[in-house]
């Protein structure tokens, strides 16, 4: 069972992009190597806003090892940008349909914390249905008018009312 913790290390995240799952692979472009640097930077600065204003999570492996790093960062009163990067560990300890539960419940209890906000995801997969449907599984919405080139646009509305 995965462990999540809200502290993410610089370690934990060249991890992830080092060891990517297949689908962070393409979102992050780490085919690659080049855009490694480009992405850990991106990641450094979203997680050090997340801490501002945001939250952040790590999941770990029973061995310690990062699993998936999400974080939201507040964009404006009413929107968090959500980030997400996983490891090739949702495979290989099949360890997916746990994470996706648990993302559930991350997005339940913080839409308490940002009652009235939505949660924005834009999402970049070759195997678009199963990335979509995976989405729609934790509780997003597709929205397709807020596409932006090959990037899909999916929300989580705050559950709570404001």
């Amino acid at each position: 069972m995965p462990r999540v913790q809200d502290e993410i290390t610089e370690e934990d995240l060249w991890y992830v992009l080092k060891n990517p799952w297949k689908f962070s692979t393409y979102e992050w472009k780490l085919y690659n190597v080049y855009n490694e640097e480009t992405a850990y930077e991106t990641l450094m600065e979203q997680y050090e806003l997340s801490q501002q204003d945001g939250f952040s999570k790590v999941f770990r492996t029973p061995e310690n090892l990062p699993l998936l790093v999400l974080m939201a960062v507040k964009i404006s009163e009413t929107a968090l940008h959500c980030y997400l990067v996983a490891s090739k560990h949702m495979e290989e300890n099949r360890q997916a349909l746990n994470v996706t539960f648990k993302m559930r419940n991350i997005l339940h209890e913080q839409s308490y914390n940002y009652k009235g906000c939505k949660l924005v995801v834009y999402s970049q997969s070759r195997e678009t249905d199963k990335q979509m449907s995976w989405l729609r599984f934790i509780g997003l919405k597709y929205i397709p008018e807020g596409n932006v080139g090959d990037a899909k646009y999916f929300e989580y509305e705050s559950r709570v009312k404001v």
